[in-house]
């Protein structure tokens, strides 16, 4: 099982929204602005969270998003699953239909651990975990004014790590 676009959107903002303050509503355009997704794909996948209960939305002039539960309670495979199902199993890493273990493609022996291997690593690790693993400023305060994500690669991590360890 690998994960499409959505999912990875799903990933990003759900990240954004960890790396706020408790309880603080980040309207849908700063995190759109700040994952460089545009407002209506992610509204669109916000939409898929929601119905899963993992953000919470308020709608007005002071409304937005946030976690809608605590980042520990949150795995990367909710995410995925929320936004792209369970997916099918049985889908073939090369492209050729569906492979089983009765019905192997040519990849299926190497791939099929691989792919449980994954997706245990996905339903293991959470908002919390990707975000302790990023160090504090030495101020302690959460980071701000970050790149996007899409800058460079890596540059959204990049620049909360920056910050939180006290660096331009």
């Amino acid at each position: 099982m690998y994960y499409g676009h959505a999912a990875e959107a799903a990933i990003r903002a759900a990240l954004y929204l960890a790396s706020q303050p408790p309880g603080e509503l980040s309207p849908v355009q700063d995190v759109a602005t700040a994952t460089k997704l545009s407002k209506a794909y992610l509204s669109k996948v916000i939409q898929r969270l929601a119905q899963d209960g993992l953000v919470r939305t308020v709608r007005g002039p002071r409304g937005g998003i946030q976690l809608g539960k605590p980042a520990e309670a949150i795995t990367l495979w909710s995410l995925v699953h929320a936004t792209e199902g369970r997916g099918d199993p049985d889908r073939c890493a090369l492209g050729i239909g569906n492979c089983s273990a009765k019905d192997p493609c040519p990849l299926h022996g190497r791939w099929a651990p691989l792919r449980d291997e994954f997706q245990r690593l996905l339903e293991g690790t959470t908002l919390a975990e990707l975000l302790q693993d990023i160090p504090q400023t030495q101020s302690g305060k959460q980071p701000t004014n970050r790149p996007s994500i899409r800058e460079g690669e890596g540059a959204f991590l990049k620049g909360i790590i920056s910050e939180r360890r006290g660096q331009p």
